[in-house]
């Protein structure tokens, strides 16, 4: 897929987590980090910020965290995800995506 994506200038990243990513290729796998692929990850700790990211894959620093997953807001199921702005100081408003 990066193949294809990388000359065809697609958006596009990866969306895991730690454990699934160790579980699934190991957390030394770093092809789509160092092919510049931005990450989302996954850890459901209420906390819309990246103060719990422990490295994997090749990433430093993700894009994006889903902190909350499915949940019920005005009985829509949601996960509630957070990217940082140029003004936060990794602290913002969530942001939710309906499912």
């Amino acid at each position: 897929m990066l193949s294809v994506s990388l000359p065809a200038n697609f958006e596009y990243g990866v969306y895991s987590s730690f454990y699934n990513w160790e579980a699934i290729v190991g957390t030394d796998w770093d092809y789509p980090a160092k092919k510049g692929v931005p990450l989302w990850y996954a850890h459901y700790d209420d906390k819309p910020n990246f103060s719990d990211f422990k490295p994997f894959g090749g990433w430093v620093k993700p894009f994006a965290k889903q902190y909350k997953g499915t949940t019920s807001s005005c009985g829509v199921g949601v996960d509630y995800d957070w990217f940082p702005t140029f003004t936060d100081d990794e602290e913002a408003s969530p942001e939710i995506f309906i499912q």
